[in-house]
């Protein structure tokens, strides 16, 4: 006589393959319930997402964030729906990378913060005091490595071929001091600062080293850091699960959170 639990377990079995599947498929594009989402940020936002976050809690939302030390592993997160948004690059960055990789992320609102960009050193008080042949060090990726150049040549340390959206050292037409160039990951700026005479860098990431030796050279004027420099949320396209990034936003345009960023950051981090 057969045994009938033979008939039946392939059936238990798709049924459980069936769950498994529609757990899986549920995925963080849809964040779930559209409660609980999982979001991505570099090391200097994780505070302000964290504050964010008590606010969405407040309102039935679970934000759970992700510190990642790569841009580029962040934005495939996003894509692969491994995290349901990221807050850490401004257009021009997202408009390099997509260019690049062929991406097919979005931004959602407006830009909510930034950091000037400044040129530091701890070794010279002026940029008058740099040596001839000074190593200085800019970002190696096209975005930030443009506005950083596009600082320098604004205080007259360089003059750059006009007219080039995108500069980079090849478009650098003017150089007095003979500066040589050290093409450094953002994320490495830190460690890369004690070998060279001056860096370009975000203020935020300035604050971060809490070095008082650090004296800022540079800085890039409001209407550069406000118009070009903006950090946006980032989604994929298609994204629907929409409803905790509206309160997010709101929460970060009230002046809550713009006294709260202002107190925190003594100016360093701007805000709208």
């Amino acid at each position: 006589m057969r045994n009938p639990l033979r008939r039946a377990i392939p059936f238990f079995v798709v049924a459980a393959l069936a769950v498994s599947l529609a757990a899986c498929s549920s995925g963080s594009d849809s964040g779930g319930d559209g409660k609980t989402v999982r979001i991505g940020v570099l090391a200097r936002e994780e505070p302000d997402l964290n504050f964010v976050a008590e606010r969405l809690a407040q309102q039935g939302y679970t934000m759970k964030v992700q510190v990642f030390d790569d841009n580029i592993a962040m934005n495939r997160a996003t894509e692969d729906g491994s995290i349901d948004a990221n807050f850490f690059q401004n257009a021009n960055y997202l408009k390099s990378y997509k260019d690049s990789n062929g991406s097919s992320l979005t931004t959602y609102g407006p830009w909510l913060q930034t950091t000037a960009v400044q040129f530091v050193s701890s070794k010279h008080d002026s940029a008058d005091a740099l040596p001839n042949g000074a190593r200085i060090g800019i970002a190696n990726d096209s975005a930030n490595r443009a506005r950083e150049l596009q600082l320098l040549a604004a205080n007259g340390l360089i003059e750059l071929a006009k007219g080039v959206e995108a500069p980079t050292i090849l478009d650098v037409t003017a150089n007095p001091k003979n500066l040589r160039w050290v093409e450094v990951n953002p994320r490495s700026k830190a460690a890369a600062f004690p070998d060279l005479d001056a860096m370009t860098a975000p203020s935020i990431t300035v604050y971060l080293m809490k070095d008082p030796s650090i004296k800022a050279l540079y800085e890039e004027a409001p209407e550069v850091y406000g118009t070009y420099g903006g950090t946006l949320w980032v989604v994929k396209e298609g994204y629907k699960n929409t409803a905790w990034l509206d309160v997010a936003i709101a929460f970060m345009q009230s002046a809550d959170y713009k006294t709260w960023i202002a107190n925190t950051y003594k100016g360093l981090k701007k805000t709208p």
